[in-house]
């Protein structure tokens, strides 16, 4: 990141900042990105948290329901994820066009086109995801799955499947638009009540407590759709009774002219997250298949990694949405100083789990494994030189996120996707699947593989951010707007 800030001040951007009475401070900068990313990081960890709920209740039922729930929910989920990426370029058009309205001092235009588009691409999107996940057992046999599991995980995913509508045409849509309309508070008093809700049916409806009926495993996929359902009922609610909201979520005519940049900026979207999870995903088909103490090992390391990573996440949209907010009110310099404190909260927070990560691993091990259990003494030292790895590529690989996010505002999604496939697929997946079993590192040599993939990513998404944003400062597409500029 030094080459960055090297550009900035070569660009004399920073000169521009610091000598514009008008400019928004950095506290300011800072502040909105903190209110936008605190509501993102919580509804990302309650997810997480409803994912750790399930496990958990599963587990009480034995092996083959945990395999059947967590494979089948994993499968649900990345896929949803990914699909439900292509909808990010709803919130880039949003935040640009509340720019472009406080610029010219004008009342908002009417953005129900773009909802509308918005909620059309989601239900398109509906149909590839059904296409993937209702032969699910068809994927679970080319596993090589058992039997049972692969009868019983087709029927849990023809369950699940109930759940997709409410989480991906509304729930999924409703995250990525409201933060971009200033609205972020309302997934901070609902995805926390949905993790809450969650848990309770799925103890209900599981073990048949509280008065529930007592369904065994497919009371999980039960708690999940009406759950989904609930919630997506419970925040269309929420967001209708807000006045500023509510005459642009009225369903109208899609506007084709959003419905195709939408497109041209989500896809590669969807392609990037597609390929940051199928590296992941085949790391730990790989793990798996060195045997259980390097599974065991992975699946702590991730589950860490996974969790330190929603803050980081969570500041990538944060400055996705400042960053095309500035950009439509034609004031870059404003957009570039987003980005670098975007980087800058990235990076405090990633030497902060960095350190963790390095000073305690013993710890962090400890708590996923009984020191006296069976396997302790093999999975415990192997987890913690996964997480020492792991340590290490933080901030690299909270930089790429915020650098990624940063582009996506700058309406630059496609180049961005490239180097994500060329480096995770050549260095993350096959790099470290060369390592594991050539070169002898074992679950180690995984790890190596990400995290050398991570690394190369950040530099070549910083090089092009600075290219990116040099250019936008050239362009002249305005100067700063002034301190009391409405909070994107």
């Amino acid at each position: 990141m030094l080459v960055f800030f090297r550009h900035c001040y070569n660009q004399g951007c920073m000169t521009e900042i610091r000598s514009s009475a008008t400019a928004p401070r950095w506290g300011e900068h800072l502040r909105a990105l903190i209110r936008i990313a605190a509501p993102l990081s919580f509804s990302q960890l309650s997810e997480m948290a409803m994912n750790v709920t399930d496990t958990v209740l599963l587990g009480s039922l034995g092996a083959t329901a945990l395999a059947v729930g967590g494979m089948t929910t994993n499968l649900f989920f990345c896929t949803f994820i990914t699909f439900q990426a292509a909808l990010g370029g709803a919130s880039i058009l949003i935040a640009r066009a509340r720019g472009r309205a406080f610029a010219s001092q004008e009342r908002l235009e009417d953005l129900s086109g773009i909802v509308t588009s918005g909620v059309l691409l989601a239900l398109l999107l509906c149909l590839p995801v059904l296409a993937i996940l209702l032969p699910a057992g068809s994927l679970l046999s080319f596993f090589n799955e058992p039997a049972l599991i692969v009868s019983q995980g087709s029927r849990f995913m023809h369950l699940l499947l109930w759940a997709l509508l409410p989480n991906l045409v509304i729930i999924g849509l409703l995250r990525i638009i409201l933060p971009a309309f200033g609205s972020e508070r309302l997934l901070l008093w609902t995805m926390p009540g949905m993790a809450v809700m969650n848990g309770f049916l799925n103890a209900g409806l599981i073990h048949g407590r509280f008065g529930l009926p007592r369904m065994g495993l497919w009371g999980s996929a039960c708690a999940t759709i009406v759950t989904g359902w609930s919630v997506a009922i419970l925040l269309v609610i929420l967001a209708r009774r807000q006045s500023l909201l509510r005459p642009h979520l009225r369903l109208t005519r899609p506007d084709p002219r959003a419905m195709m940049e939408m497109l041209r900026l989500g896809l590669p979207m969807m392609g990037a997250t597609g390929a940051e999870l199928l590296a992941f995903q085949m790391t730990g088909l790989h793990a798996g298949a060195l045997g259980a103490v390097s599974s065991a090992a992975h699946q702590i390391a991730l589950s860490v990694t996974s969790t330190a990573f929603m803050i980081s996440l969570a500041l990538s949209q944060a400055v996705n949405i400042r960053v095309a907010y500035w950009l439509g009110a034609g004031a870059p310099a404003a957009a570039l100083r987003a980005t670098l404190g975007a980087v800058m909260l990235v990076v405090l927070w990633t030497c902060f789990t960095a350190t963790i990560l390095l000073v305690f691993p013993q710890y962090i091990a400890g708590f996923y494994v009984d020191p006296h259990g069976q396997d302790a003494a093999q999975v415990i030292p192997l987890a913690v030189t996964l997480l020492k790895i792991a340590g290490i590529f933080q901030i690299l690989d909270g930089v790429q996120c915020v650098c990624s996010g940063a582009l996506r505002g700058c309406h630059d999604t496609f180049m961005p996707m490239v180097l994500m496939v060329v480096t995770y697929i050549p260095v993350s997946i096959l790099g470290g699947d060369w390592l594991a079993f050539k070169a002898g590192y074992g679950a180690a040599g995984l790890w190596i593989g990400l995290a050398t993939g991570l690394g190369i990513l950040s530099v070549l998404l910083s090089i092009r951010l600075v290219v990116t944003l040099r250019r936008k400062l050239r362009e002249g597409q305005g100067a700063l707007a002034p301190a009391c500029a409405e909070p994107a």
